[in-house]
């Protein structure tokens, strides 16, 4: 486990500054800033230093540091299975936040 947080995008104006990661579905990407629809529908932008080589629609996978309530800084990008469940996903993200006694993060 990674020890960073996972997080939806009700969670990101709470860990401002912080390494994150995130999961969800990419709705636009030019190579080095993309778009980004989160679990719970929150549309984020991620801006990467590399270019990175993904298509719309893709479930990404994205470490990254928050810069604000709607932009991340990436830093790694893993493309996930075209039938990932994004709707279960949010739920355990949401499950592990209110119990984070059981699903500590660093």
């Amino acid at each position: 486990m990674s020890g960073k947080q996972r997080i939806n995008g009700s969670m990101l104006s709470d860990n401002i500054g912080k390494e994150i990661v995130a999961v969800g579905r990419v709705v636009s990407n030019d190579g080095k800033n993309m778009k980004l629809e989160l679990g719970d529908g929150a549309t984020v932008s991620v801006t990467f230093l590399d270019v990175v080589e993904v298509l719309p629609n893709a479930m990404v996978e994205v470490n990254a540091r928050i810069s604000d309530a709607r932009s991340l800084n990436g830093m790694a990008l893993t493309i996930l299975s075209d039938d990932f469940d994004l709707r279960l996903y949010n739920e355990a993200v949401n499950v592990a936040s209110r119990h984070s006694e059981l699903f500590g993060t660093a």
